[in-house]
């Protein structure tokens, strides 16, 4: 189950391609389902509360960055800072905090792994500076 209201979105853990684990940023991957229309596709600033605890992380929602079979298809997968714990099949909540791009294609990994760290960089400045 999931739901998209005032910034929050709910979902379950699931399994996903472990694309940005090989990129060497682990994301969780959440299931969404139906009342998720309204959020915009884009990279945001969240934090996710995982078993009772806040982390500070990085969301995309939208279509994959880089071209797949499944291109049209919408995920929702986060890059929580600092935590490496499985979560598969776990219920979580994401307040989304700020969008800082919208959702953009990549002709290679490298120029992907470079845009990853600058957003990592931007909400890291943003979440010390909001703290």
């Amino acid at each position: 189950m999931s739901s998209a209201k005032a910034g929050v979105i709910r979902g379950t853990v699931v399994h996903g391609v472990k694309k940005g684990r090989n990129l060497g940023y682990p994301t969780i991957n959440i299931s969404l389902e139906e009342g998720h229309n309204c959020l915009s596709q884009g990279v945001y600033i969240c934090r996710i509360l995982v078993r009772d605890e806040w982390h500070n992380a990085l969301m995309h929602y939208g279509v994959k960055s880089m071209g797949t079979s499944d291109s049209q298809k919408k995920f929702c997968e986060v890059h929580v800072f600092d935590f490496h714990d499985d979560t598969y099949g776990e219920s979580v909540t994401v307040n989304l905090l700020k969008k800082i791009r919208d959702v953009r294609q990549f002709d290679c990994e490298e120029d992907l792994i470079r845009q990853i760290d600058r957003d990592i960089n931007t909400a890291h400045n943003y979440l010390s500076d909001h703290a």
